[in-house]
């Protein structure tokens, strides 16, 4: 039996438009960015964001065979700075999706997580895990940043998503 599925490039392409959103909202809103924050101990959502961005860009790096840098080497830094880590997953992911054969999607692959220590996993459910952590994470930026006075004004549920119809 066949089912129809939603493919790995039109997650990874919901994920490049919505972080783009997120990304023009924080320019016109830079105060945001200090705003406290406790969620996955990040201190404020700076510090959120570079969670985000450094799980898409490690496992990305795991992905492609490439180094994995140290959780804590990556910067907080600047706006550019933050959305650069994106950036640079963004290519990795786009680069591994247009070389894997569906044998090299399902070949499992072992991942030194920072909180969960050693898991396996198949090169497909670490590349949706990415797509998957960044979206539940989104959700949670929208409500803390609504309960500090910084409301989004975008529908960000991926029946919106221009990535697929």
């Amino acid at each position: 039996m066949s089912y129809a599925g939603i493919t790995l490039a039109e997650l990874l392409a919901d994920n490049e438009a919505s972080t783009a959103k997120w990304q023009a909202w924080f320019a016109v809103n830079p105060g945001a960015l200090d705003v406290p924050c406790d969620i996955y101990n990040s201190g404020s959502v700076r510090g959120f964001l570079r969670h985000i961005f450094a799980v898409e860009l490690r496992h990305s790096q795991r992905l492609v065979g490439g180094e994995v840098t140290a959780y804590d080497a990556i910067p907080i830094g600047s706006l550019d700075d933050l959305f650069a880590i994106h950036a640079q997953a963004v290519r990795n992911l786009r680069g591994f999706l247009e070389h894997a054969s569906d044998a090299a999607l399902e070949e499992d692959t072992m991942i030194q997580t920072v909180s969960a220590g050693t898991l396996h996993a198949s090169r497909r459910k670490l590349f949706a895990h990415v797509m998957l952590h960044s979206i539940r994470h989104w959700a949670q930026m929208t409500t803390h940043l609504r309960k500090h006075g910084y409301a989004t004004d975008w529908a960000k549920d991926f029946l919106f998503s221009e990535a697929m119809r």
